[in-house]
């Protein structure tokens, strides 16, 4: 697949270089997706974390409601107590994996 493809409305929409949904995944490394209820991408963010676990990799959701896309940068969020939470979860969703890794 040449990379001017990727605009043509006769490619194939389930090959992995379009969509990781579609590729193999069994290999993947643990995985914490934080999204927010009013994310855009947030079905996308829940089909993933579906697709990652029946490929049974650790795979953790976090799911902030009214959470908008970019839940854990500072200063983006209405609710900044909300993106302090995002990155607490995440710097120890992190930390556990290293600890899993000694």
């Amino acid at each position: 697949m040449k990379g001017d493809d990727t605009h043509q409305s006769n490619m194939d929409k389930r090959h992995p270089s379009f969509s990781r949904l579609y590729a193999n995944l069994s290999h993947f490394p643990p995985a914490l997706l934080s999204v927010g209820t009013a994310d855009p991408l947030r079905d996308d963010s829940l089909l993933m974390a579906i697709v990652l676990t029946s490929y049974g990799n650790h795979v953790e959701l976090a799911i902030y409601g009214g959470g908008e896309h970019g839940v854990r940068h500072f200063g983006l969020q209405e609710d900044e107590e909300m993106a302090i939470r995002a990155r607490r979860r995440t710097l120890a969703f992190m930390r556990e994996c290293l600890r899993s890794d000694e």
